[in-house]
């Protein structure tokens, strides 16, 4: 049976065109409404927006869902297909409901991803707000790093010190193999001429050794003599045979002192004598270590000198007061600053041994300038200490007259004094007698003075030495301390302390910079530490070389006395390798 329509033929003609247009105009309302309900988060929120901005965004991108609604043309062209065709009606009318559906799910959509557009905006200004408070903190945590680098800037870093034999000071000579370099020492003594040459002392180092088999080889055989008359034959045998190997033991000595090592000029005892000038040659081998003065050693079974292991004297040549002058100056004048460093050695030490001393300091500091030694008749024995303080009086009037030639007639432009224990006696004295006779208001004669665990009497050095030695040189420095055996001995029988004695009665004078170094001389004395310990002798280096006050070296820390300020030197015992 023919269908038969009611509509008009025009819209019976239109009727599969209009289902057609429904589907398009269905996609493209999809199409337009997902591009404008989904954005992106990351679009709609920058990482940069301001709270505000969040809020706004937040406020536009949320679409409530109950405003959604189906478009009206899309309405009315599904009203209007109905009653078209009832046979396609079913098929229209679920296509505007599946668009219908389709619409409400991107709305869902929307308001999910506006939901999590709001919990990201909340993050956002969580952030803020955590952000506020480390903002006010941040300039205090930025200054932090800036007040460490101040601190560190203000105290700057220990300098490492050159290794031994890097710096050689003015005069050395080096010839390349032979293992050794050979410094010039110019000195002045009155100690009364040696009856023997240089070269004729083939076991220099050994003196002392042999000295003491001698002594054991006698007293054991008045051992053996004892036990004789008292009929113990064995004991005495004993004794007897005991002495004769002390005895060839000491023959053996002076038997294998002859070496290979080329010695020429004169020798200086104990005596006194008229005061004499020269120049030494000690040699010093590249092996050595800072802080020694190598010697043979019979615990190392060393029976002579080695120059490539010992420091050894090979030459003193005496001079006339015009040439050595002559050939002092002309050193001087080659050197790089034209300084000039002079050693005064303590109680118990021979000419050879002080000479020795003064080119080890020279080596280790390093001075690159020249180093002089002045060598006052010490008996070199520890016996001997009364006669050496009757000597250490003795020699101030020759002292005081070489000190004056120094600094007249040298050329130098910088002399420094560097005295040791019972030196400082002859040393201070010199220089007070200096004083008096100058001029008021005159430059001071010396740059650095240093007083190495002065054995003075510390009342006397704070009343009437110090004033003096402060008018005459630049910087004054002292060394004391509590672990120093030798002047503790000295306090003992002197009955009042020392100017080298530390802990509670050190002494403190104003413009005289203290240095406590108790604690860094581990030795049985403790009264070495000045040329033995390498925390001296770099202190030493800042002295002499750097000529830095003490408010500027960085090993010391200022401690306060009831008399004023003083330095503690920092703690490192024992001098080592450092090549």
């Amino acid at each position: 049976m023919e269908r038969v329509s009611c509509l008009p033929r025009r819209f019976t003609a239109w009727r599969p065109h209009t289902s057609l247009l429904l589907v398009c105009v269905s996609l493209v309302l999809s199409g337009c409404g997902g591009k404008e309900a989904a954005p992106e988060p990351a679009e709609t929120v920058p990482a940069e927006t301001t709270p505000a901005e969040t809020a706004a965004v937040e406020d536009s991108a949320y679409v409530p869902a109950e405003t959604i609604r189906v478009p009206a043309d899309t309405a009315r062209a599904d009203a209007a297909a109905a009653p078209v065709d009832g046979l396609q009606m079913p098929i229209q009318t679920s296509a505007a409901s599946q668009q219908a559906m389709s619409v409400r799910s991107e709305a869902m959509s929307v308001r999910s991803q506006a939901m999590a557009v709001r919990s990201e905006s909340m993050a956002v200004r969580s952030e803020a707000t955590t952000a506020a408070p480390q903002a006010m903190v941040a300039p205090q945590n930025a200054r932090v790093p800036q007040m460490e680098v101040a601190a560190a800037s203000a105290s700057p870093a220990p300098q490492a010190m050159e290794p031994p034999m890097a710096t050689l000071p003015a005069g050395t000579q080096v010839r390349p193999g032979d293992g050794f370099a050979t410094v010039q020492v110019f000195y002045a003594t009155d100690r009364q001429r040696g009856s023997l040459p240089l070269s004729a002392i083939e076991v220099t180092g050994q003196q002392q050794t042999v000295l003491l088999l001698a002594g054991c080889a006698v007293l054991l055989l008045l051992a053996a003599a004892v036990q004789g008359l008292r009929g113990r034959t064995t004991s005495a045998a004993t004794a007897a045979m005991l002495a004769g190997l002390s005895g060839c033991a000491g023959v053996a000595l002076l038997a294998s002192g002859q070496t290979n090592i080329e010695k020429h000029g004169v020798t200086y005892g104990g005596d006194r004598g008229t005061l004499a000038r020269g120049v030494c040659e000690v040699t010093v081998p590249n092996s050595h270590q800072r802080g020694q003065v190598e010697r043979p050693s019979l615990l190392r079974f060393e029976i002579h000198e080695d120059q490539q292991k010992h420091i050894v004297l090979t030459s003193a040549t005496e001079l006339s007061e015009g040439d050595f002058m002559q050939r002092l100056s002309g050193t001087v004048a080659a050197s790089p600053d034209q300084d000039m460093l002079v050693f005064i050695h303590g109680y118990n030490v021979d000419f050879e041994s002080a000479v020795q001393r003064t080119a080890q300091i020279a080596i280790d500091l390093p001075f690159e300038g020249v180093p002089v030694c002045y060598s006052w008749p010490s008996q070199g024995s520890l016996v001997g200490y009364t006669i050496d303080e009757n000597n250490v009086a003795w020699t101030v009037t020759h002292l005081q007259s070489f000190l004056l030639e120094l600094a007249e007639e040298s050329g130098a432009k910088s002399i420094n004094v560097v005295a040791h224990s019972m030196g400082n006696r002859a040393m201070t004295a010199a220089l007070q007698q200096l004083h008096w006779q100058r001029p008021e208001q005159s430059s001071p004669l010396f740059d650095r003075v240093v007083l190495a665990a002065p054995d003075v009497d510390a009342d006397r050095f704070r009343r009437d030495l110090a004033p003096a030695l402060l008018d005459i040189a630049n910087q004054v420095t002292l060394y004391a301390s509590s672990d120093d055996q030798a002047l503790q001995a000295s306090k003992q029988v002197h009955g009042y302390p020392r100017a080298g004695d530390g802990g509670d009665n050190i002494v403190v004078v104003p413009g005289v910079e203290t240095i406590d170094v108790s604690g860094i001389d581990l030795s049985l004395l403790g009264h070495s530490y000045y040329g033995d310990n390498e925390s001296m002798l770099r202190e030493l280096y800042e002295v002499i070389r750097a000529r830095l006050p003490a408010p500027q070296r960085n090993q010391l820390i200022s401690r306060q006395s009831m008399a004023g300020i003083y330095w503690q030197l920092a703690q490192q015992p024992a001098a080592g390798n450092l090549r």
